[in-house]
């Protein structure tokens, strides 16, 4: 066998297989990754920062107090309506003692007086002028044949205890009044006393007395005690389950 024959043959074999080795190892190659996208670097507008709701920020206290602010507001505008005489005052603060929402009262309904003007707070005023239209008035003309022209005022606002001591008093917080008494427009002024028995003066007082209760929470006069023997204690003293004092 020719030597040089066989070697020609093996290298034109291997020439013709080089082909099909070198497109076998390409396609069994593992394709590089692609790179990451490029960042977009234009300058867009970012998200929208979110807003808290304003209401939603408010405290327990801050809804309290506008709450209490309606409700003043809403008390000046019946003691208007109503035709009182008053001056709207700013808040008192005293030591313990306080009104949030005070009224200096001079004048009720049907042109009656209050002497002197005083400090309270407003459902106080609008309490009493509830009584004198309901009560006092149509009692004093069916007693005496007249009407009421003065409100006598002894206590209003007075930055103190309770006479036992135990607590403040419903003076020191604007929320009681004492009536010393009434004047008329055909007849002597009346003080409140132990009346005589079965006089018109008694008639009246006693009913004027009783007829405040559903008004008021506390209502302390003759015969209740001798610290009320000359004057009528009237406040709106809360209690539990609305219980209410009426001696």
């Amino acid at each position: 066998m020719d030597l040089r024959g066989c070697r020609a043959g093996w290298i034109g074999w291997a020439m013709a297989l080089l082909p099909l080795l070198t497109t076998a190892t390409l396609a069994q190659a593992p394709t590089a990754p692609l790179p990451p996208p490029r960042p977009d670097y234009t300058d867009k507008p970012g998200p929208e920062p979110k807003v808290e709701n304003p209401a939603s920020a408010e405290t327990p206290a801050d809804q309290t107090a506008s709450e209490d602010s309606s409700l003043h507001a809403a008390c000046l505008d019946r003691l208007s309506k109503l035709g009182l005489r008053f001056e709207e005052k700013p808040p008192v603060q005293e030591g313990r003692c306080s009104i949030d929402n005070p009224v200096l009262l001079s004048g009720l309904p049907n042109g009656i007086e209050v002497a002197p003007a005083s400090l309270m707070a407003c459902p106080v005023a609008e309490s009493l002028a509830r009584w004198m239209s309901e009560v006092v008035v149509p009692e004093a003309e069916r007693q005496f044949q007249t009407a009421p022209t003065k409100l006598l005022i002894g206590t209003s606002y007075q930055c103190r205890d309770q006479r036992d001591g135990a607590k403040l008093s419903e003076h020191a917080l604007g929320n009681g009044v004492d009536v010393m008494g009434f004047e008329f427009a055909k007849r002597p002024p009346l003080a409140i006393a132990e009346q005589p028995d079965s006089t018109p003066e008694a008639g009246f007082q006693s009913t004027v007395q009783k007829a405040a209760c559903p008004i008021f929470n506390t209502v302390l006069g003759p015969g209740s005690d001798a610290a009320h023997g000359d004057h009528l204690h009237l406040d709106l003293r809360q209690r539990k389950g609305d219980y209410r004092i009426c001696q």
